[in-house]
């Protein structure tokens, strides 16, 4: 779970990690928190990278919280959910902040178990309002299984290691967007597992040949020097 929490107040960014980082997730990946300060440096990340939840102070020196909140919602084809946490408490404040997309708001000084409560609330609300055939996604020529993270080729199955089909995955519902190789190994590898470029720079080349991640069948991976990888769909003309 990546999490992108912008507050121009330190101790404040602190006390929200620090909450966030003691959730219970052993079902899942850790909870992942990205601190900003800033709000211009928070929209530059948030046009490179991908995150699951944005917790957003109002009140930012340069760009505001709710400014944020509304590029995200006009700009992100799959926009994050978002808490706002601010010391605006008037009724004008919260019904404008929920108009413009938010999906909770709370008031500064927040209460860590509410916090903790609304943020498993909100997320539940955003993974139950997906259609169930969402579990299985098309994409040219391979169909998507999510209950039983499989893929198939044309019809025909393509052995891939539960790694390997999450990878995949995520460059199929980012295509277009540069992927870090910080993401992926945020995303995907256990803490514990020391890791350097190549084990991803090895998956992303047996998911090409597996996968057919290649013009000729529509799709280019491309390697983003010093930065990471890119999926994107190949011109009707170009694919077969």
């Amino acid at each position: 779970m990546r999490v992108a929490i912008l507050d121009d107040e330190t101790a404040e960014l602190q006390r929200l990690e620090q909450t966030l980082q003691s959730m219970d997730e052993s079902q899942r990946a850790p909870w992942l928190t990205h601190c900003f300060c800033r709000g211009e440096e928070m929209l530059r990340r948030l046009k490179r990278e991908r995150y699951d939840l944005l917790i957003l102070d109002w009140q930012v020196p340069d760009i505001s919280g709710l400014q944020i909140l509304k590029w995200s919602r006009e700009h992100l084809e799959d926009s994050p959910p978002v808490i706002m946490i601010t010391s605006r408490d008037s009724e004008q404040d919260v019904v404008r902040a929920l108009n413009a997309g938010a999906d909770d708001y709370i008031c500064k000084p927040f209460r860590p178990h509410e916090l903790r409560a609304r943020i498993l609330a909100v997320m539940r609300r955003r993974g139950g309002v997906r259609p169930a055939e969402a579990e299985r996604s098309q994409f040219g020529d391979l169909l998507f299984d999510d209950a039983e993270l499989c893929v198939s080729r044309a019809g025909q199955p393509v052995t891939l290691t539960e790694r390997e089909y999450r990878i995949a995955r995520y460059l199929f519902n980012n295509l277009g967007r540069p992927l870090s190789r910080e993401y992926f190994y945020e995303r995907f590898w256990p803490h514990e597992e020391v890791h350097s470029s190549r084990p991803l720079d090895t998956h992303i080349y047996r998911l090409r040949n597996k996968l057919g991640l290649s013009p000729e069948h529509g799709w280019q991976l491309l390697t983003i020097y010093g930065y990471g990888y890119r999926l994107e769909r190949v011109g009707d003309e170009q694919a077969h």
